[in-house]
């Protein structure tokens, strides 16, 4: 939540759209992104928030069809090639004793996600864990559009301190991912510039080091089976 009507507004949509793009792309959106409607509505936002980047993805960035964008996608973040980049942010913090039946998914954050979905009477989707990074950008976008700067500042705080490391997974993940890994890298950017705009401190290079530590170790344990789309 920026200091004026216009910010404030460019803010929410921006989340919102980097959440799309974080999420399977399905056809409409494959569509969308083709046509240069992304281009144009990312480029938009960008202005009115000043923030100037070359991390933006884009259409140029683009397979030939939906379904090799969405094995692009299932390679980067679901492990398909390894190393892999988890966009879930139960893995990169301290879990609860012992895992769990999903592995390292379903730690603290998601429980404390679902009960923030819980007090608006909202259920996240079935097909994402609650701390997945596209459902904490529509968070954050809910959190602007209400004006709470407080509240905004610490989900802030406490939800997207692991992006640091997530990057660093992005960089050294296996998968040929360029629309992906500039979204992570806009997504970063994005939010470094507002946790400095809000006076809330990078997390420190020895916290990014044990969160990488704990993906290291922890990401054999999320059992998925993936396969490519044809």
């Amino acid at each position: 939540m920026t200091d004026n009507t216009i910010e404030t507004t460019a803010l929410a949509r921006l989340y919102s759209l980097l959440s799309e793009c974080l999420k399977h792309p399905d056809e409409a959106f494959y569509e969308d992104i083709s046509a240069g409607r992304f281009d144009a509505e990312r480029e938009q936002l960008l202005s009115a928030l000043g923030l100037d980047t070359e991390a933006a993805p884009s259409a140029e960035q683009l397979p030939d069809s939906q379904a090799a964008f969405d094995n692009q996608y299932i390679a980067l973040f679901e492990a398909l090639e390894t190393p892999y980049a988890p966009p879930v942010e139960s893995p990169y913090k301290e879990w609860h004793e012992g895992a769990g039946s999903d592995g390292l998914l379903g730690g603290p954050p998601a429980d404390d996600m679902r009960r923030k979905y819980a007090t608006l009477n909202v259920s996240p989707p079935a097909a994402y864990q609650p701390d997945h990074l596209a459902l904490l950008l529509e968070y954050a976008s809910l959190l602007v559009e209400s004006g709470d700067r407080d509240a905004y500042a610490t989900f802030v705080d406490e939800h997207l301190d692991w992006l640091p490391a997530l990057r660093r997974c992005v960089d050294g993940a296996g998968a040929d991912a360029p629309f992906y890994r500039r979204t992570v890298a806009l997504v970063c950017e994005a939010v470094a510039a507002e946790r400095d705009r809000l006076g809330v401190p990078e997390p420190d290079s020895a916290t990014i080091a044990t969160m990488l530590n704990r993906v290291e170790q922890g990401t054999a344990g999320i059992d998925e089976e993936k396969s490519f789309r044809e």
